[in-house]
């Protein structure tokens, strides 16, 4: 043997003995208080990504225990809408609750726990919410932590699982007053404001609770005791006023609903009364719970006009369209606006929901095949993972023993282990070049649509007109911006002999198919202008042609002009649109019009046209409600009393000037938030 060798082995086996030495103790390279900063600093800045990303390998490498990983692990998922995934890592939590050796791990075990069944609560599992409560509570019983904040909600969530049963109401109450009386013992031992806050959260999902199963007495039981421990939080903490009113707001509809449900209408409004003289009941929020309670009064007429600020609250918080969003939210604005008899709005929110439904559909599918994968390759890493501590663990051993025997055993072993990493970076090199031609593929064939897509948005741009006459009896100016790649808003006109025809119209929906909807209204329009139809008979044969074989149900709101540039008569035609604006100065005005349906909607529809005798002095402002609903970082949106301001400070400009001023104010008003939908205006004037 080579005096090389001989060297080489000496080497192996110093590194070998150290590695069994290493494998003594678990070194993670990374202090505990560090691992624990890292993931409560993206828990704070709510960068859930990141937060499951951290979770997820400071577990693997014991930064922090599996535990604590997998309620982390849990939480970020259903922050990020991934509830099968969430459900599956606080079940994950569950199962190490036998090996727990100290109070960290036991609590984290009770805040998994907790959301576990709030979270299967909220599903409408209410068997599997009882269930799991019932057993962590037990648990927690066992090791002596019956004093948190998460066992106390475990209490809550027995009793709303307990609710859903029938003949439970004597248990329900009991279960809720012991959670109470805990929720009053931590406020007695340390009256801080999280405390109190924990126990108002808790009697919040008792009043509802209540309601919901249509126990109205305990429901107006738990709403006073609801009202006088905010009032206690308000002695002490009187500067947290916007959530003081937000509570006693709660409280007040929750009331309201209880006593309508039984019947005491006269106390039940002065409830509603107290709900609409609070600063909540204004918010988007409040104004669906009113819109709630005014279905449960069966005012169905109230209820509708609340409903109409959905939009509101379904942006404020982002919210996609799942099916359960639309079951919550937008089938009680359908029954409030059906039993109102609104049939335009019926007709345009079943439109509405039955679009939706499908995207909610396609979108749930693959939500749920993403987390079945997601949690398929979880446990298929879990089990590798298990597998390979066991099998080095076994090398480890093996090396020890023939350590001590020979060192040319342990050579051997080199070779082998040597051997089989060249085979496992051999095969990683080939699932990493799969994985690069894939997402090279995937690159291809996103730059391809982008391009397809930018190709769309110049075709249409070149549908609607981008020059405009310079002629001295009138100026026309006109312009329009898609909120996404294409959009459905269009704008035309054209000169037949002393007539100037125009038009400005709003497809429903936005991209490719309002685009190609856009297209076709375009091609008729100029068709029947060529035929002399005056506007309202060109609305009625428009919606004669779209209405047919609408099975997608798409519609447009349309203003179809024709103004006679000798006389300065404009003849009109308003088929659901956003009403016009006459601007001459502080005079100027919306004109009010005939309350025609949009184009496309039902088929047979005649519609009624108007005459102004003469605009000529004037200008003629027509837009889309992507003017007056731009919304800006907070979701304020510009108003139709800011477009009049605009254009009564601006009426002497002419029609480009006017436009251009419009844009700059919509911008200033977003103040860097991306427009929410196509933005097309219209500005005419006769001389």
């Amino acid at each position: 043997m080579s005096h090389r060798t001989i060297k080489l082995l000496a080497c192996f086996s110093l590194v070998v003995m150290l590695v069994v030495a290493c494998g003594e103790r678990k070194e993670t390279g990374l202090e505990k208080n560090t691992a624990d900063g890292l993931v409560l600093d993206a828990y704070k800045h709510k960068d859930y990504p990141l937060l499951l990303s951290l979770a997820d390998s400071l577990g693997k490498i014991g930064a922090i225990s599996e535990v604590q990983s997998h309620y982390w692990s849990g939480y970020a998922s259903d922050r990020m809408g991934k509830k099968r995934t969430a459900e599956y890592y606080w079940k994950k939590a569950e199962s190490e609750v036998e090996n727990f050796n100290n109070s960290e791990q036991v609590d984290y075990y009770a805040k998994a726990a907790s959301h576990l069944a709030n979270l299967l609560n909220l599903k409408g599992d209410y068997d599997g919410s009882l269930k799991e409560a019932i057993n962590a509570a037990e648990k927690l019983e066992v090791l002596g932590c019956d004093t948190t904040t998460d066992y106390v909600n475990l209490l809550v969530f027995i009793g709303c699982g307990q609710a859903r049963l029938p003949g439970m109401e004597e248990t329900t109450k009991k279960s809720f007053e012991r959670a109470y009386n805990k929720h009053l013992e931590r406020i007695s031992a340390s009256p801080t404001e999280s405390t109190y806050k924990g126990a108002i959260a808790g009697i919040v999902n008792m009043a509802y609770s209540c309601n919901a199963t249509h126990q109205y007495q305990q429901a107006l039981y738990w709403c006073d005791r609801y009202e006088e421990l905010v009032h206690k939080y308000e002695r002490l903490y009187s500067a947290d006023e916007d959530y003081i009113d937000k509570q006693l707001a709660r409280c007040s509809i929750y009331r309201a609903t209880a006593l309508v449900s039984l019947g005491q209408s006269q106390e039940s409004y002065l409830a509603y009364l107290d709900f609409r003289n609070t600063k909540f009941s204004k918010s988007p929020e409040g104004i669906y719970d009113a819109g709630e309670y005014l279905i449960e009064a069966k005012q169905w007429k109230d209820a509708a006009v609340c409903f109409q600020r959905l939009d509101e609250l379904v942006n404020k918080y982002r919210m996609e369209f799942s099916i359960e969003n639309l079951e919550t939210y937008y089938l009680k604005k359908y029954e409030a606006n059906l039993k109102a008899g609104r049939k335009d709005s019926v007709y345009a929110i079943s439109t509405f929901i039955c679009d939706s439904l499908s995207v909610a559909i396609d979108r749930a599918r693959a939500d749920n095949a993403a987390e079945l994968a997601t949690i398929y390759n979880t446990e298929q890493n879990e089990t590798r993972l298990a597998e390979n501590k066991a099998k080095l663990m076994r090398e480890r051993q093996i090396a020890a023993v023939v350590t001590i025997i020979l060192i040319i055993g342990f050579f051997i072993v080199y070779a082998l282990y040597k051997q089989k990493a060249a085979a496992k970076l051999h095969k990683a090199h080939n699932e990493l070049k799969a994985a690069y031609d894939q997402l090279e593929e995937t690159t291809s064939a996103k730059e391809r649509i982008e391009s397809e897509l930018r190709i769309a948005r110049h075709i249409q741009e070149s549908m609607v007109p981008n020059e405009f006459p310079q002629r001295s009896d009138f100026d026309l100016y006109a312009s329009m911006t898609a909120a996404k790649e294409v959009g459905g808003d269009l704008y035309d006109y054209l000169i037949i002999g002393d007539n100037l025809c125009f038009c400005v119209g709003d497809v429903s929906g936005k991209g490719v198919p309002a685009a190609l909807f856009m297209a076709q209204v375009i091609r008729l329009f100029r068709a029947m202008v060529k035929r002399n139809y005056t506007p309202a008979k060109l609305a009625t044969e428009l919606n004669a042609e779209l209405s047919e074989h609408n099975d997608d149900g798409m519609f447009i709101t349309m203003f179809i002009g024709m103004v006679n540039l000798r006389t300065g008569k404009l003849d009109f035609c308003n088929a659901g649109h956003n009403p016009p604006i006459l601007g001459n100065g502080n005079e100027s005005r919306f004109l009010k019009m005939e309350p025609n349906a949009p184009i496309g909607l039902w088929e047979g529809l005649k519609y009624e046209g108007e005459v102004i005798d003469d605009i000529r002095g004037h200008l003629f402002f027509v837009y889309t409600d992507g003017l007056n609903e731009a919304e800006n970082t907070k979701l304020e949106q510009f108003g139709d009393e800011q477009v009049l301001n605009v254009v009564k400070s601006a009426s002497q400009l002419n029609p480009r000037d006017m436009v251009d001023t419009m844009k700059n104010e919509v911008n200033r008003h977003r103040n860097g938030a991306d427009p929410n939908d196509d933005l097309t205006m219209l500005c005419l004037h006769v001389v």
